[in-house]
């Protein structure tokens, strides 16, 4: 009974000689005791004293047994209540405690520590379901904490404590239903130029640390008309809600951001591009607001770094046109509309066809004219998607090389140009001995333009690249060759076959003197590596002639041929032979 002994109980009866005993016994036993003769006392004294445990008796006048465990039920529904019920009264005694007594004692009580035992057995119970509903109510708390937390992590940005998305459209719809909102309200999306390269070299952490420092910088442009919050990655968006505030608050966040960070051992300088759209000339929502900030977030990209643009229903037009240029390039392949060209090259000690450039063409069957490869080749590189095209246009040429092969066509070099995106996946090697394999295209037929931007990236990788395509048999090019960086040390180490003068220097000759001395330089360079040299962009005799005289070994243009169809081409290939015989 140690555990009982702290408990008080209320005991309720009419009959009084019962009653005394009872409180008597449990006196003796250590119990704190009180009585009520009648149920409506014993209400009352529950409410005053809110024993530990209730025994009550069944039959009484007035207010009966069960009258007092609904009203103490409602009251406390976690105190235990027992009845004391007559012989005859058992169903009744039954039917409390299906409203929510815990137990039953029927008289005469011949031995009180049956009385005990009830009580001890209740009171375990009574003990258990608290201890049960404590932990119930923990979980609970704990429960209501984690989903304050996910709700304030979804209004507040874990890293900055910056607004979210959902907070900032909260935020707005606010501010554009105030009844002193002005009438229009700027969206200015920021994104870290660098913060890619920091995350790259100095580690995410670093990284992290970058963006803290940027959200406490802008948090200082903060006022009643400007709210800061973050997008996510390196994006942060200010709404700005006063026309006259907004050029300089691009001017502020500009030069907030051009102070030094100081995040590690060494100072960093972080700069940042910034669209802007306006409400509600370019967008009524917030998300069409954010999209088209984005769309001028582009734009400013491609002015360079540290550069801000305005949204304008001309670039979101030209930003639909790229959706579904891109949308229709992912079906391409499977519908069959690409096809290659060939361009002829010539040979200039024999004026012979000596090669082709394999060209890729695009024919949307859901229009009536192609696009034009300056068009849809940047989107299929940014998109990653060069590579399986990639793969298709080197599967396809060399099929169609070994056909004109097998019809009796001179072993002429098939020329391919590779994407940085293909030379840099890391397979290309493996790619290209797959094919020959597979098309049966003579490895020396084979010809593979480079740009100089590509081969000037990682250069003990491409080195070690380069060389591995090589020992395969094919040759090596460098397209587009002068409008690059390329040093003259990295060139002696890479196993080139070839060097194409970019057309943008042969459409200046014979008569621009800087292209004059490009085109030598080049030629003399070329000879003393033991390289060919094919100018491209050839479209005058003047020009075909200039270079023949300075000992160019291979021309290409339109003062030849344009791209030709594959039976085009081979009706071009036959002429040619004929003519020369």
């Amino acid at each position: 009974m140690n555990s009982l002994e702290s408990r008080s109980i209320l005991i309720i009866d009419d009959d009084d000689a019962l009653r005394r005993s009872i409180v008597g016994y449990l006196e003796d036993t250590g119990f704190e005791v009180h009585q009520a003769r009648n149920g409506y006392e014993g209400i009352r004294k529950f409410e005053e004293l809110l024993p530990s445990l209730v025994l009550t008796d069944l039959m009484m006048p007035e207010l009966d047994g069960l009258g007092v465990v609904n009203a103490i039920r409602q009251h406390s529904p976690d105190t235990p209540i027992v009845v004391i019920s007559g012989n005859g009264s058992v169903g009744y005694a039954i039917e409390t405690m299906r409203q929510g007594a815990w137990d039953y004692i029927t008289k005469p009580i011949h031995d009180f520590s049956v009385l005990e035992e009830v009580i001890s057995t209740v009171t375990a119970r009574s003990e258990e379901a608290r201890a049960s509903r404590k932990r119930l109510e923990e979980l609970e708390r704990s429960v209501d904490e984690q989903t304050a937390q996910l709700q304030d992590a979804d209004l507040r940005d874990p890293l900055t404590g910056l607004p979210t998305r959902n907070h900032l459209q909260e935020l707005f719809t606010r501010a554009v239903k105030k009844n002193d909102f002005p009438g229009s309200l700027f969206v200015m999306l920021l994104d870290l130029d660098n913060l890619k390269s920091v995350n790259k070299t100095l580690g995410h952490a670093c990284g992290d640390r970058v963006l803290v420092e940027t959200a406490n910088r802008l948090l200082e442009l903060q006022t009643e008309q400007r709210v800061v919050g973050r997008l996510g990655a390196d994006q942060f968006i200010i709404m700005v809600v006063d026309c006259h505030e907004v050029h300089g608050c691009i001017t502020a966040v500009r030069q907030l951001l051009a102070i030094p960070y100081t995040t590690g051992p060494e100072e960093l300088f972080v700069t940042g591009c910034i669209g802007i759209s306006v409400f509600p000339h370019d967008g009524e929502s917030l998300d069409r607001l954010l999209q088209n900030a984005n769309a001028a977030l582009s734009q400013a990209k491609q002015l360079g770094t540290n550069k801000y643009a305005f949204y304008s229903r001309d670039l979101g037009e030209r930003l639909r046109e790229r959706m579904v240029r891109e949308s229709g390039l992912h079906r391409a392949l499977e519908r069959d509309e690409f096809f290659l060209e060939y361009q002829p090259k010539i040979a200039v000690q024999t004026g012979m066809v000596c090669g082709m450039e394999a060209l890729l063409r695009w024919q949307p069957t859901t229009q009536g004219s192609q696009v034009s490869p300056s068009e849809f080749i940047p989107i299929l590189e940014e998109t990653g998607m060069i590579v399986e095209v990639g793969n298709w246009v080197l599967e396809t040429a060399c099929r169609q090389h070994l056909l004109w092969q097998q019809q009796g066509m001179p072993p002429l070099t098939l020329s391919v140009n590779i994407s940085a995106v293909q030379f840099h996946a890391g397979n290309l090697p493996e790619t290209i001995a797959a094919l020959i394999q597979q098309t049966g295209i003579a490895p020396d037929c084979l010809c593979l333009e480079l740009t100089e931007s590509i081969v000037m990236q990682d250069i003990e990788q491409t080195v070690a690249t380069l060389h591995r395509l090589r020992e395969q048999g094919i040759k090596l090019s460098i397209d587009d060759f002068g409008t690059g960086y390329s040093s003259l040390n990295y060139l002696q180490r890479m196993p080139l076959t070839e060097l194409k003068i970019d057309r943008s220097f042969v459409m200046n000759l014979p008569q621009d003197t800087s292209a004059i001395a490009i085109v030598d330089s080049v030629l003399t360079l070329s000879k003393s590596l033991n390289l060919t040299v094919v100018a491209e962009g050839v479209e005058t005799p003047q020009q075909a002639a200039f270079l023949t005289a300075r000992q160019c070994h291979q021309l290409q243009g339109y003062l030849f041929s344009r791209p030709l169809g594959a039976a085009a081409f081979e009706a071009f290939v036959d002429f040619s032979c004929k003519t020369v015989r």
